[in-house]
């Protein structure tokens, strides 16, 4: 374990200030009150303007509002052992609420909500299921999170080519289903936006791959480049891990980047925008639940626009013609059911995308 940290209250200040003098990790045992609500990140820091740092800020600003005391777990690796030995920490240490999220948190809550019956475990992006096993099963003291990829991608495109980029380009580097459907999303919002304008047949080109996490290398990095110096004026990913590597490109050659799951504004000034997934908004409407004694577990939740799961970080965009109005505008419609997403079967039937012109890898 790489450590944790408590998150006290006013009263234990003063403590707080003195085991920073000494370096110290907290007061005396008997002094600690028990964390009730932990966050258990996915190996990585709090601050790492990311999922992690999402999550644990929501249930940091929780947990000043309510007065329950919260704290963060780090595992000693990214894999499902380590992840359920923070698991085991946090409800040592008194937590009665453990968040946490991704592939390996999926394996480990799938041990963990046996064990801990008592525990309430809330899981983004993943589900259980037993270590090299697609079968998921859940516990009336689990309840899942998920966040539909294709509104998400269809967002970001519908705002692309309302902002008038006419070349883009997609990259899928996470596992399959997640990188067809953010890119299928992504072609259908580029499709609308652009019949919408009366645009003509293959107007926008779009370049697609999907490439899988092991083509991240300096060789990629020089193809997004290259794919920017021949006229690519942005590119959007599946938050598979190609995302540094595009947002070093754009800075260096001028490009822009449209950002995916959470707000990427604050990584670097070339994402206009990004499709984000609302952690912050559906951790504490999943938290106030629990306070209310109203937890509805045993259920997997997919989010999108109308349950206020995915949107656009309007707020920190930099598109000039994309607005406001027409971001609520295609979200009232998406909310009223007006917009048909056919999924990823839209990649076998690109023809139907007749305002885009297509480019796939050899």
């Amino acid at each position: 374990m790489r450590g944790h940290i408590y998150m006290k209250k006013k009263r234990f200040c003063l403590c707080l200030a003195a085991a920073a003098m000494f370096g110290l990790y907290g007061c005396s045992s008997q002094s600690e009150p028990p964390v009730t609500i932990a966050v258990v990140t996915d190996g990585g820091n709090v601050d790492d303007l990311a999922i992690n740092q999402t999550i644990w800020q929501a249930v940091q600003s929780y947990g000043d509002a309510s007065g329950e005391n919260t704290g963060y777990y780090i595992p000693s690796g990214d894999g499902s052992a380590a992840c359920s030995e923070a698991i085991d920490e946090a409800v040592e240490k008194g937590a009665e609420v453990v968040i946490c999220y991704g592939d390996a948190a999926g394996t480990a809550v799938y041990e963990a909500q046996r064990e801990y019956r008592s525990v309430r475990f809330l899981v983004f992006d993943a589900e259980p299921h037993a270590e090299g096993s697609e079968k998921v099963r859940m516990r009336g003291n689990t309840r899942c999170i998920l966040f539909d990829r294709e509104q998400a991608g269809f967002l970001a495109g519908y705002a692309a080519a309302k902002e008038g980029y006419t070349s883009l380009a997609y990259y899928g580097g996470a596992e399959e289903d997640r990188a067809k459907e953010y890119g299928a999303g992504f072609l259908e919002g580029l499709q609308q936006a652009a019949a919408e304008m009366s645009l003509a047949d293959g107007s926008i080109q779009v370049q697609y791959e999907e490439r899988g996490t092991d083509a991240v290398s300096p060789d990629f990095m020089n193809a997004v480049e290259q794919e920017y110096q021949d006229g690519c004026q942005a590119i959007f990913t599946d938050g598979g891990g190609f995302e540094p590597i595009i947002r070093r490109s754009a800075e260096i050659v001028g490009g822009k980047v449209l950002g995916v799951v959470t707000d990427e504004s604050q990584k670097s000034t070339t994402v206009v925008i990004s499709a984000e997934n609302k952690y912050e908004e559906i951790l504490n409407q999943e938290l106030e639940k629990i306070a209310e004694d109203d937890f509805d577990g045993g259920k997997i939740k997919i989010l999108g626009v109308k349950e206020g799961g995915v949107g656009l970080t309007t707020d920190t965009s930099q598109m000039q013609n994309f607005s406001e109005e027409q971001y609520q505008q295609i979200t009232e419609r998406i909310q009223k059911g007006e917009v048909s997403l056919p999924g990823a079967q839209i990649l076998e039937n690109i023809d139907d995308l007749n305002c885009l012109q297509i480019y796939t890898a050899e």
